[in-house]
């Protein structure tokens, strides 16, 4: 069964707190597991990163409410592919408030997605810095 595979990278309101990512892990937890979703939600270094894993109608129906998320903003969407396999076989939050315990493979894979996101705003500012692209709003 061929999945699709989305990563996107945006800054969290300030005002965000542990408690909220505790409600969201929850409810994204099981609403994920529900439309067949795996990936993890990165929350570090003022950041959220996330690696989305699933069936390509869920995945798009699952970003238009992400987009409408006011808990943050500046989404900019890094990775975008079809695999035949997951790298995650569940959803989970690793974040500055909550390390949830994870197994190497897991780990690995949270490596790869925040190098990969590094990466991609090193390029957005290189961007910036050549005039290529608008500052963020």
């Amino acid at each position: 069964m061929t999945i699709y595979r989305l990563a996107y990278v945006s800054r969290p309101s300030p005002e965000i707190s542990a408690d909220d990512l505790r409600r969201i892990a929850a409810i994204a937890a099981r609403r994920n597991a529900e439309l067949e979703i795996t990936g993890i939600l990165i929350h570090e270094f003022h950041r959220f990163t996330q690696l989305l894993e699933g069936p390509l109608d869920a995945i798009e129906a699952l970003m238009v409410s992400i987009i409408a998320d006011e808990r943050h903003s500046g989404i900019r969407i890094f990775l975008q592919q079809s695999a035949e396999a997951r790298s995650l076989s569940r959803w989970i939050l690793w974040s500055d408030y909550d390390r949830t315990a994870m197994s190497a493979g897991e780990l690995e894979v949270r490596e790869e997605i925040v190098r990969a996101a590094l990466e991609s705003l090193a390029e957005l500012d290189a961007e910036r810095q050549s005039g290529l692209s608008p500052e963020p709003g």
